[in-house]
């Protein structure tokens, strides 16, 4: 057995504690009673699932499927052809799963091979997905898939494979493996399953080259998902490693560095994407001029350390086909996952139809030496997501995938190595993690200051002092940075039973006696919130349509805030208690993840034995 031959598993609730990746690791009593987040499981298969013949036919089904598909193609298997039907279902088979342990799991794959079979698909037909709309859609993609280019360790190789689809699905699988080009596996399959969950899946694996004497290797994932749009599967491989089988130049190692996006204001190691409105100091891209899309720049470069050199003409080859309106699976892809709500953006330039790279290629340049490649997709030639992704998200997942091509200037042979920017510790660069934000109550909004007095939220600048009921020591709160921008949906009007009313947004948070900070969306008529005066009735909750500009403020600083608990930098807006955009930002998160009730109560009755019998896996 290989130092990869173990069988070990992570089980948790989603959102658990568990963050050992590959690590044995036991649930909390908590997650195990905890039925309202979903249930996520992920391990790492054995290769005695397998006979000595079962490898062999395993290994014939993978080169026969690499024969129909191109790498970088994702592609969903046809279950009428045999040879791809088993393939698959003994990739399930290397992971452990069973009619026994899993049984609508091969029941649903069942019912999707007489549905292909009904269809009329023939053997070696492939099914390849719409993959081109700049929509919000369903992605299966590799994030993943380097030889040990950016690890100290020159035989730690890593492939990893992501997943999302728009609001979740019911169950969803997705696996990683790592073989060299004969199908060999040099490290073992890597595979992860959720129930009710779906909206950022992500598996990885490990593998070590050197128990391989070829020099040619793939990184593949297969999945599985049912969500209410029906039972699919889906598959893609990429290769990495050097084309010629007799000649190795070595493990190419490469620099990376990236210049957008990046945290250019108020250094919080956070990355800030302002949708209607800009927050003064700490909105590090502001789309409040963009209200179609999502504008994100991209620029970098990426120098090679070993003796290798780019090849110039495949790369210029490539730019000549990109920009000529043509999407070859060498250009590569930029994606936007919204990790809370699920689903992703294919990236496109500002006039585009079909996802493509075009903003990338037109500016790539190669130096002179070959060595360097750089990207500039800045200012006009940002790179566009579709106003489908322009949500607001605690998180959002910015990923770059490139396949570059390579040579040895000593004899000429061809390699390959791929690229990965993204939020993964295996990428070559991590982004800083990335938010897009919103805020929150109408000009005109009088906020009580620290003195007593009262003035409307546009004329407050940072530095000012607002009172906060909280604080210990004098009453008051700094504020941090204000926000101002537009709204395009309705606001919540509300008037209390003392006259006071408020306009604000629905995802505005507002203290209540009875249930903590709620947002404005979730408030109805007689609900009791609370205000400079106390708890006060809520006689009036409407909907209101505002042109105007909607402001919020950031309060608190470092040493004011080390003396306030849980949800408590707030303000009186025009006398009534609400929360700040810190607040809110963790409201709407909440909002995003949390679940109602149990997990059974929102899977499909076919679901739940399979479902009860993950959670009694040992």
């Amino acid at each position: 057995m290989t130092r990869y031959g173990r069988f070990e598993r992570v089980s948790r609730t989603l959102g658990g504690a568990c963050l050992a990746m590959l690590m044995a690791c036991a649930p909390t009593s908590s997650d195990e009673q905890s039925g309202a987040v979903g249930h996520r499981e992920q391990a790492i298969g054995q290769r005695s699932n397998l006979t000595s013949a079962e490898w062999s036919t395993y290994r014939a089904d993978r080169q026969y499927l690499h024969s129909l598909v191109k790498p970088d193609v994702r592609v969903r298997l046809n279950f009428a052809d045999a040879r791809q039907h088993r393939y698959a279902m003994t990739r399930l088979k290397l992971a452990g799963k069973t009619p026994k342990n899993s049984p609508y799991l091969f029941e649903a794959a069942e019912a999707l091979r007489q549905t292909h079979i009904a269809r009329g698909y023939r053997a070696s037909q492939i099914i390849e997905p719409a993959d081109s709309s700049l929509e919000r859609q369903e992605m299966h993609f590799i994030e993943l898939a380097n030889l040990g280019e950016n690890t100290p360790e020159p035989t730690d190789a890593y492939g990893g494979a992501s997943s999302t689809i728009p609001e979740g699905a019911y169950y969803t699988w997705v696996d990683v493996d790592f073989t060299d080009a004969s199908g060999y596996p040099i490290g073992e399959l890597g595979w992860v399953e959720e129930f009710d969950g779906g909206t950022n899946v992500a598996i990885e694996t490990v593998g070590d080259p050197t128990q391989s004497t070829l020099t040619r290797f793939s990184v593949a994932t297969f999945k599985f998902e049912d969500s209410p749009a029906g039972f699919v599967n889906s598959y893609i491989y990429t290769q990495v490693g050097a084309d010629d089988p007799e000649i190795y130049a070595g493990t190419p190692t490469r620099v990376v560095a990236v210049d957008a996006p990046r945290d250019i204001k108020f250094n919080d190691n956070l990355i800030s994407v302002c949708l209607n409105r800009t927050w003064t100091q700490d909105c590090d891209y502001d789309l409040t001029g963009n209200p179609q899309s999502i504008k994100l720049p991209l620029a970098g470069k990426l120098t090679l350390t070993s003796d290798h050199v780019f090849d110039v003409p495949v790369l210029e080859q490539l730019k000549t086909d990109v920009l000529g309106g043509q999407n070859p699976p060498g250009a590569g892809s930029v994606r936007l996952i919204l990790t809370q709500s699920g689903g992703g953006c294919l990236a496109g330039d500002a006039n585009a139809l079909t996802a493509n790279m075009k903003p990338f290629w037109k500016n790539l340049q190669i130096s002179p030496d070959s060595k360097e490649l750089s990207w500039d997709a800045t200012a006009a030639d940002a790179m566009h997501f579709a106003d489908g992704c322009r949500q607001v998200q605690a998180d959002v997942k910015l990923t770059m995938g490139l396949r570059l091509p390579l040579i040895w200037p000593a004899d000429g042979s061809t390699a390959s190595t791929s690229v990965t920017l993204s939020d993964s510790g295996r990428a070559d660069y991590t982004f800083k993690r990335i938010t897009v934000t919103n805020s929150c109550l109408a000009a005109g909004t009088q906020i009580q200051l620290a003195g007593g007095t009262h003035a409307a939220i546009e004329s407050l600048e940072s530095g000012a002092q607002v009172f906060n009921p909280y604080d210990s020591d004098d009453r008051a709160l700094t504020i941090m940075d204000t926000a101002k921008g537009f709204e395009a949906v309705p606001m919540v009007r509300i008037r209390d039973d003392a006259g006071r009313t408020l306009l604000m947004t629905e995802m505005h948070p507002i203290a209540t006696p009875d249930r903590g900070m709620v947002q404005a969306r979730a408030l109805r008529v007689d609900d009791a919130v609370m205000t400079a005066s106390g708890p006060s009735k809520l006689v009036e909750v409407s909907r209101e349509s505002y042109d105007g500009k909607v402001y919020n403020l950031k309060v608190g600083a470092e040493t004011e805030l080390a003396s306030l608990g849980e949800d408590q930098t707030v303000v009186y807006a025009n006398g009534f208690e609400v929360g700040d955009g810190q607040i809110q930002s963790k409201y709407e998160t909440l909002a995003m993840t949390q679940k109602e009730g149990d997990v059974l109560d929102r899977l499909p009755a076919q679901w739940h034995r399979d479902y009860l019998l993950s959670q009694k896996r040992e």
